[in-house]
This record gives structure tokens, sequence and C-alpha cells, in this order.
């Protein structure tokens, strides 16, 4: 009785064997998502407007407070992105209105590119997780290395200039920013 049974079950496992091997592998191939990837520093990002590459002017507190301006990139890719610019950030007192703008040249490092967990962002996008704005020549009153802004943000050392460490950075692509 198990003979009955025996040649069907190999001509069955032959003929599916064979109609596997027609049908292409459905294997996603990691390297593919980098090379089509677009990068940014996006905790300020509107969805309503293009993805920005290399921005020349970033609002990194997303409210004017703090703004760098005639950025030039060296690099922006999944390894990373790295630039010079000029910062200008408002010193909040007695208030954020009436307080003095400072302009500082820095040096800018960003890592750790990472998707969004939110569906309004681009599909193609990673958004830098961490960034570092080092002042070499001047740094606002504020930035006190070994203190913290709020969670999130450090100050710290940077290639032995003062600086600012923004980690856990995401873009939740909403027009409303923070």
């Amino acid at each position: 009785m198990n003979r009955l049974f025996a040649a069907p079950a190999a001509v069955l496992v032959a003929l599916t064997s064979a109609a596997l091997a027609c049908v292409p592998a459905a294997v996603a191939d990691p390297a593919a998502g980098a090379e089509t990837a677009r990068y940014a520093i996006g905790m300020c990002y509107d969805p309503q407007n293009p993805l920005p590459q290399r921005p020349t002017v970033f609002d990194y507190n997303c409210d004017g407070t703090g703004v760098l301006h005639d950025m030039v990139w060296s690099s922006w890719d999944g390894q990373g992105a790295n630039g010079s610019g000029t910062d200008v950030s408002v010193e909040c007192q007695p208030n954020c209105a009436q307080g003095p703008r400072l302009t500082n040249p820095v040096v800018v490092h960003a890592w750790n590119p990472l998707p969004s967990t939110s569906p309004a962002c681009p599909a193609d996008a990673r958004f830098y997780a961490d960034m570092t704005i080092a002042y070499p020549e001047g740094v606002p009153p504020w930035i006190r290395p070994g203190t913290q802004w709020y969670p999130g943000t450090d100050f710290v050392v940077v290639d032995g200039a003062p600086g600012v460490h923004f980690s856990n950075l995401t873009s939740k692509c909403e027009e409303r920013l923070r």
C-alpha cells in the first residue's frame, strides 16, 4: 500500500520543486535601500516641503532661536554629514523676543541615519539621529560642556571646541513642529 502513494508523492515533490525553481526569489537587498535613501537632519522637517538635502540654512531649534547659515557640506550620505557655517542663535534674556542674536562660526557633524516611525514621512527618508554643533571661535554663553539643556541636548567638547550634542533626533513629518 505504501508503494501506491510513494510514486504520486515523488511526482508531486518533483513538480513542486520545478515550479518553485521558476519563481524569482523575493529577498530584499539591504544595499539597495541605502543607494536610494535620502538623508536629512529632520527634527524640523515639514512634509509639505521637499526633503532638505545639504541645506545652506537650517533651523535646528524649529523656532528661529537657533539657525545655521551659509552651510557648506563636505559630505552628506549614509556615513553621516559634515559641514561648516555660521550659527545665529538668540540669547533669550530677558526673553527670546528681546534677546540679542549671537553669531558664531560652527562645525557640524551628523550621523546615525534612521527611518522615521511615522507613516507621514517619505519611505526613502533617513534622518540623522545624532548631531553635534561645535564652536571653534566663540560660543554662546549657555553652552557649558558637562551640562545639559534638557534630555537629548548635552553640552560637550567636540575636537577641542565647546559644542552641543543633539541625540535621538527624529522627525514625525508633521506641519506643527515640536
